[in-house]
């Protein structure tokens, strides 16, 4: 286990950040039910996308729905960097011993996840932390800030060259992205309430999905 720290953290104490800031969305979704609920429906839209098919769905709900750019782009990079501090740390302990994530779906993510690392391991270890920003900039399947996570930690960076290189990338790639979609701004808020509902049935169609998968068949 690598002892390097982030911030004085370990893999563990990195890993209690990001439940610490878990446990923060999950207030600010419950101060939305209560005194925001027209709200809530957005914030929930824009985790479900932004989960599920990326930063750039996230991103089109939030300007759909007319959301403060501001709130927009601190609201995404709070759902990205929970992911990160979450995933990562998970990762740096089951690099050799992935068999010790016995919970499928997040094995398989591992296992996929593992593979893209390797896959574009080369590049950015040529290129370094520019590689790595240019990385997490890419809006394309497997690319990001998790995955680039994984792939710090496979080329050696320390705990905290590898999360301050993607969380600061992070921030900047969602403030670009914000300021591109904008310019479709008027399209984007004509189909709003599509755009909600039909991530969200895409989303709760997925969960069904999965759940027949895995009891039924």
């Amino acid at each position: 286990m690598k002892k390097i720290s982030f911030f004085n953290y370990t893999e563990g104490n990195i890993l209690m950040t990001g439940l610490l800031l878990l446990g923060l969305f999950l207030l600010l979704l419950l101060y939305c039910a209560f005194f925001s609920p027209a709200n809530l429906q957005t914030l929930l839209s824009i985790t479900a996308a932004n989960i599920i098919f990326g930063r750039m769905a996230g991103l089109s709900i939030g300007i759909a729905a007319r959301m403060n750019m501001i709130d927009l782009i601190l609201f995404n990079f709070l759902i990205e960097s929970i992911m990160v501090l979450l995933l990562y740390p998970l990762f740096a302990r089951s690099w050799n011993r992935l068999e010790i994530i016995t919970y499928k779906p997040l094995h398989d993510f591992f296992e996929r996840s593992r593979s893209a690392a390797q896959k574009y391991q080369p590049y950015i270890q040529k290129y370094g932390i520019p590689g790595l920003v240019f990385f997490v900039f890419t809006p394309l399947a497997m690319t990001g800030p998790v995955v680039g996570s994984f792939i710090g930690y496979i080329i050696g960076f320390s705990h905290r060259k590898t999360l301050t290189t993607i969380l600061l990338a992070t921030l900047s790639a969602i403030t670009l992205w914000v300021y591109l979609i904008s310019h479709f701004k008027e399209i984007l808020i004509a189909y709003s309430t599509s755009l909600n509902i039909g991530f969200l049935l895409i989303a709760a169609g997925m969960g069904i999905w999965y759940g027949i998968k895995k009891y039924l068949l």
